[in-house]
């Protein structure tokens, strides 16, 4: 008997439907449902122990300010709080929680410690997880290259960092932290970040690549960020990661690729 060309079709399609099924279903069996995703808050910040002589968090006004953030970032109703702090020292951070769950430990300037304990202590959490994950920046030795061989880009960069510097002190001085932290996690932020990333690339191309040396070990240090947030997380969790404010571009767009967890958009919960 003869085939014709729409019933060879059809079969064809029915035996790859067959052949496919249980490469399909094993694929389900490791995403988690869609109601029992992992959210996760991405918090940028700056580094409040290196900004104190613009920006003292300890000062009675500021700490006000930090009392206000707090609360906004205790309505997201975080079931873990994840911190830029060494994964491979996570015992001995751990240790300085409990210590201030206590009341044993005076709090430092350190934004781990005034956003990132204070937030888990009011949420009555058992532990804070240290995810970071250190790794060499090539700042010196890409900078040193364009120096010599891209004043044009080193131009561009020094008026760059000026303005954002300029832009950033006048933050300090007359914004709230609220505000600061808007600025630290808005769109705009990280399209100026992307932006000086993206004209660096193209140091030394078709050569020695110089300029994709800091973003290629930016990719593989939030990369294994995202591996440690990923591993302390589990189905329904609500986390929320603190760390410095560049890291944002890369862990938002890792949380967003990921298909077991959702991002949940900082300024929801920093809007004054």
């Amino acid at each position: 008997m003869v085939l014709s060309a729409n019933k060879f079709a059809f079969i064809g399609l029915a035996f790859l439907a067959l052949v496919a099924q249980p490469v399909f279903a094993q694929s389900d069996d490791i995403t988690i449902e869609r109601n029992s995703k992992i959210k996760v808050m991405v918090l940028g910040t700056f580094h409040f122990h290196h900004s104190s002589d613009q920006y003292d968090i300890m000062t009675s006004k500021h700490q006000e300010e930090l009392d206000e953030v707090l609360t906004s970032l205790a309505q997201f109703e975080p079931t873990k709080v994840m911190l830029e702090a060494a994964y491979k020292d996570s015992v001995k951070f751990d240790s300085l929680y409990q210590q201030y769950r206590k009341g044993n430990l005076e709090l430092t300037r350190n934004e781990r410690q005034q956003l990132g304990l204070r937030l888990a202590k009011r949420l009555n959490h058992n532990t804070v997880y240290a995810v970071d994950y250190k790794l060499s920046w090539p700042y010196g030795e890409v900078m040193g290259w364009a120096k010599n061989n891209a004043p044009k880009f080193t131009n561009f960069y020094n008026n760059w960092n000026q303005r954002m510097d300029d832009y950033q002190e006048r933050l300090y001085k007359d914004a709230t932290l609220s505000e600061i932290l808007q600025w630290l996690n808005s769109e705009d932020y990280r399209d100026r970040l992307k932006n000086v990333r993206m004209r660096r690339l193209e140091l030394g191309a078709g050569s020695n690549f110089m300029g994709a040396k800091p973003i290629s070990s930016s990719y593989e240090r939030n990369l294994k960020i995202f591996a440690n947030i990923i591993d302390n997380a589990e189905p329904g969790d609500r986390v929320i990661t603190i760390f410095g404010a560049s890291h944002g571009y890369f862990l938002r767009e890792f949380v967003q690729m990921h298909p077991d967890t959702k991002l949940v958009e900082t300024l929801d919960y920093l809007s004054d």
